[in-house]
């Protein structure tokens, strides 16, 4: 795959720079070949119909279909031998359906019309991208392979895994188990499982009705998978041999299959992050492959940990598949290391740890199940765990460079106030931890285009934001007037954080003198949801007296969230009360993992009747096994440890010196921790070795400060 990746580039999604305004264009290129290549394959995946002409001559149509934008579809009657000399091939395209957007998938407005395609002969091949002619002049890349809302697609070359920005990669898993098994036997020879015994019949199966063109590639697949496993289990399944798998953690996997008998086999496939889910989502992961004898599959990656394979061949002919699992994700250097005798915290840690890291895409995705994308206080979220781990943040700056670049004049990012706010905070906290001036000043534009869309919500008269009350403060209910007062807090908070990154970064201009409202703290503290008197502490409203009553007093209960409890926990540490915090933490999270999490959960329900998947509720959108059990907004513990319990945080941009106030938990003897900085890693904490003393160890050239 490295070779081939090496050699060949992955072709881009284009169109004309007019996009949907010109729905018929000619995509184009020439090529000259010095020897004749043989066994000639041309593929394309696109927006409309296309008409495929090579030298002059017609050699395919495709009309056009929802399911064009799926899979990279084989022009059937494409010569099988390109002969020695120069070659023109054009794309004669009429698009009458566009991708849709609305306003929460607005950022992609630019990327409703493409084109990708490849042609691969012997010694050669050629992939679309902005060397292309689209008329008169050059294309324009639309998006890149795997990028919202195309999506990943199929029939592609299974080393296209890599994805647009080539850093993806695919590593075998090991400790896999089988759990149950039924009607056939299995074997391990390394991380391949062989998978074999009788038929036991088929059942009727169909390709997923592909009418629509959907916002994102999740909202077609849950509709795929819903369909699917309607018809399933409208089937009698329990006759037929079945093999459940546990991946022994989640992952974003994708799986490789081989028919080594002499018939065909259907494999039909369910994935699941929870055993509860495997038997009873109805939008459960349902796919299924037909292998001819002989043949190989690989799916493209889902996110999940637990596999169930059917084995649907014909009565008394014998079946025998063989079966790996790949890890999917970019590949990160753990910088950040965690050195415990808490049991506890350390698997608070690994799991938070797990979370993140698998969360790396072609975005810092919120979810590997659902909502494989970007969301802005979802990857601000992630970004705080990002710091604390690792040496490379390429994923998270191309996160906030899509939302940034990609919401137009005049919107909010994902539809949402709160979260262009939340994204202007992510602007300050990144070059705060970095000191990267220079990607900072790369969004100079987009940074005065957002914060002129607050403005244009700003009541000068009041100091106000205005007309923002429908905003996602937290999952939990929320009425219009605690939403509002919420809004304030976080306008005040973001307005402090930009005067802060104008200061140490003067050159850019386009940071605001934003007043603010004059609040009283009795309009944060008598808050229904716990997270509006966090957000008044935050911003200033909650003064240090009230906060600690408030903080004191407060009993970790239903209904909490993940991105509340790690605000409670970062507010109990901030005004000096770390076993509260430290409560916080370990009710949360530890319900997780008391429910066998290897993750870290979506939302959270710490008292339930049922099982705990189907108790989980975002209160006002979905709930049950909808839920994400894989969420890397609930990563953040692993920044509270590092800012607050091991105490270490930047005093200058990018750690040129540090502050170090270490906060011990009571009962936990050992905790040293290491965190990557631009200078080299931080070592921190305290040890039961070194009674009476404070560890921190500096990279040349940083200093303690404060």
């Amino acid at each position: 795959m490295e070779k081939e990746r090496e050699s060949r580039k992955i072709p881009q999604w284009i169109w004309h720079r007019g996009g949907e305004k010109e729905p018929a264009i000619v995509l184009s290129r020439t090529f000259r070949l010095a020897e004749p290549a043989a066994n000639a394959e041309f593929r394309l995946a696109l927006t409309g119909a296309a008409e495929v002409e090579l030298d002059g001559a017609v050699v395919g149509r495709l009309d056009e279909s929802a399911a064009n934008v799926c899979a990279f579809r084989r022009v059937a009657a494409f010569p099988k031998t390109l002969e020695a000399g120069e070659h023109t091939l054009r794309l004669r395209i009429e698009c009458r359906a566009f991708m849709p957007v609305a306003p929460i998938s607005i950022h992609l407005h630019n990327r409703t019309a493409g084109c990708i395609a490849y042609l691969e002969a012997e010694g050669f091949w050629l992939a679309t991208d902005a060397e292309w002619s689209a008329g008169e002049e050059l294309a324009a890349v639309v998006c890149l392979l795997g990028e919202e809302p195309f999506g990943d697609l199929e029939s592609g070359p299974d080393w296209f895994i890599v994805g647009g920005f080539g850093d993806i990669r695919a590593t075998p898993l090991s400790g896999v188990s089988v759990i149950a098994a039924g009607g056939s036997y299995v074997q391990w020879s390394g991380s391949t499982l062989r998978i074999g015994g009788t038929g036991r019949g088929t059942i009727e199966l169909s390709e997923p009705e592909r009418r629509g063109l959907h916002l994102f590639y999740h909202v077609r697949k849950q509709t795929e998978w819903r369909q699917m496993n309607e018809a399933l289990r409208a089937s009698e399944l329990s006759d037929l041999p079945v093999c459940t798998m546990d991946l022994g953690r989640a992952y974003n996997a994708r799986f490789r299959l081989r028919n080594r008998a002499d018939a065909p086999v259907t494999v039909v496939w369910n994935g699941a992050e929870s055993l509860p889910e495997l038997e009873h989502y109805a939008g459960l992961i349902t796919e299924f492959v037909r292998l001819e004898a002989g043949e190989a599959h690989v799916t493209l990656p889902q996110g999940l940990r637990y596999f169930r394979l059917y084995a649907l061949a014909d009565e008394g002919s014998s079946f025998d598949l063989e079966w790996q699992a790949d890890e999917v994700g970019v590949p990160l250097k753990q910088a950040g290391t965690l050195r415990t005798d808490s049991e506890l915290l350390r698997d608070i840690y690994g799991i938070s740890v797990h979370t993140n890291r698998i969360c790396h895409q072609i975005g810092l995705w919120d979810g590997i199940k659902r909502d494989r994308l970007n969301w802005t206080y979802d990857f601000y979220m992630a970004a705080k765990a990002d710091y604390a781990l690792w040496d490379d943040l390429a994923v998270l700056r191309r996160s906030i460079e899509e939302l940034g670049r990609g919401t137009p004049e005049g919107y909010w990012m994902n539809d949402i106030p709160a979260y262009t706010l939340w994204w202007l905070n992510n602007i300050w906290e990144y070059f705060w931890h970095t000191g990267d001036k220079a990607f900072v000043l790369s969004l100079q534009s987009e940074i005065a285009r957002h914060c002129r869309q607050v403005e244009s919500h700003f009541d000068p008269s009041s100091g106000e934001l205005r007309n923002v009350e429908r905003s996602l403060i937290e999952w939990v209910p929320m009425d219009m007037e605690e939403t509002r007062v919420n809004m304030q807090a976080l306008f005040r908070l973001t307005g402090d954080n930009l005067r802060k990154l104008g200061r140490l970064v003067p050159e850019l201009a386009c940071i605001p003198g934003w007043s603010f409202p004059s609040l009283d703290a009795s309009a944060f503290l008598h808050g229904e949801q716990l997270i509006t008197p966090l957000l008044g502490m935050m911003a200033g409203y909650v003064g240090e007296e009230d906060a600690k009553a408030f903080l004191a007093s407060y009993r970790v209960q239903d209904p909490i969230t993940p991105l509340s409890a790690y605000w409670l926990a970062d507010c109990c540490s901030r005004y000096g009360l770390p076993d509260k915090a430290w409560e916080a933490i370990s009710l949360v999270w530890g319900k997780m993992l008391r429910e066998g999490a290897t993750t870290c959960w979506e939302s959270v329900t710490l008292a339930h009747d049922r099982d705990f998947h189907d108790s989980l509720t975002t209160y006002t959108a979905y709930d049950s096994y909808r839920i994400s059990l894989c969420h890397s907004w609930a990563s953040t513990p692993v920044h509270w440890l590092v800012s607050r319990v091991l105490g270490v945080t930047p005093a200058e941009p990018g750690y040129r010196s540090v502050a170090f106030r270490p906060q011990p938990i009571a009962g936990i003897a050992t905790c040293v921790g290491t965190i990557p900085t631009p200078n080299g890693p931080i070592t921190a904490g305290w040890d039961r070795e070194r009674p009476g003393e404070f560890i921190l160890e500096l990279p040349e050239g940083v200093r303690p400060k404060g």
